[in-house]
């Protein structure tokens, strides 16, 4: 017999650089969304667990307080006095930065946070790089299925990190409420990060087909085919030939397939 071939190792899809050393390690997503789901959602609805652990969390790369006027942010840095934000920079960091980078990226070392040119908008960075593989792009978003802050919103983004590679890897965020104290905590998940194939959002995954009513069509075809009516009778779960309803079977086929690798 002729001896196996070693596997040849798979490219892996994402490549995430933690280039801050204090920065929190990328973590894959959790089907409890951390503990936060509820649990009959959790037990039965195989749609938000398999949403929850889609993709990666990734953190502040340091705790985050900021203040909004309505006009001006302010941020505190290290327990001392709140300043006008501009650009604030990760303790540390710059020194860091520059014992490694080459000569022409000496002082350019990613902000931590910078005030953006619209009303309390802050960029907030992770301390991660961020690299796909050929055809890939990641979807930058607040985490799924977890219950987001009144104090601000997040903006979601899909950035093109196979051909704007190593990118850092940040959250723009909307401050609402003002003078108050905005507090990121370092160890709650700032963003979720999913991989998309580029093919899966362009152009051509766009086109659609539109069906009006439930009577026949203009052409004589019904609107559903028997064979459509037969797959909505198992998909809602009616009792068909005989036999009872088939109580959670989207979860227990999408599980089995799961494991099946199919």
């Amino acid at each position: 017999t002729m001896p196996q071939q070693p596997d040849r190792q798979q490219q892996p899809t994402i490549k995430f650089h933690r280039i801050y050393p204090a920065a929190i390690s990328p973590m894959r997503a959790d089907k409890s969304a951390l503990g936060l789901m509820p649990t009959m959602a959790y037990r039965h609805c195989e749609a938000m667990r398999v949403a929850s652990s889609f993709g990666w969390y990734a953190f502040p790369a340091e705790e985050v307080h900021l203040r909004w006027n309505g006009a001006d942010v302010f941020v505190r840095e290290g327990g001392g006095q709140w300043q006008p934000l501009v650009r604030s920079e990760l303790p540390g960091f710059a020194d860091h930065w520059n014992e490694h980078a080459p000569e022409d990226l000496l002082d350019l070392a990613p902000p931590f946070l910078t005030r953006l040119p619209m009303p309390g908008l802050v960029q907030v960075w992770t301390g991660l790089l961020c690299s796909t593989a050929p055809g890939w792009s990641v979807l930058v978003r607040p985490p799924s299925n977890m219950r987001g802050s009144f104090l601000y919103s997040a903006f979601e983004g899909i950035i093109e990190t196979d051909r704007y590679r190593p990118c850092p890897l940040f959250m723009n965020i909307q401050l609402l409420a003002t003078d108050v104290d905005i507090m990121l905590p370092k160890t709650v998940p700032l963003l979720q990060v999913q991989p998309l194939l580029r093919e899966t959002y362009d152009e051509r995954a766009h086109s659609s087909q539109e069906v009006d009513g439930l009577g026949a069509q203009e052409d004589g075809a019904p609107a559903l085919s028997p064979q459509e009516w037969q797959a909505y009778r198992r998909t809602i779960r009616v009792e068909t030939e005989g036999l009872p309803p088939e109580s959670g079977h989207y979860a227990a086929d999408t599980r089995k397939r799961d494991k099946s690798g199919d």
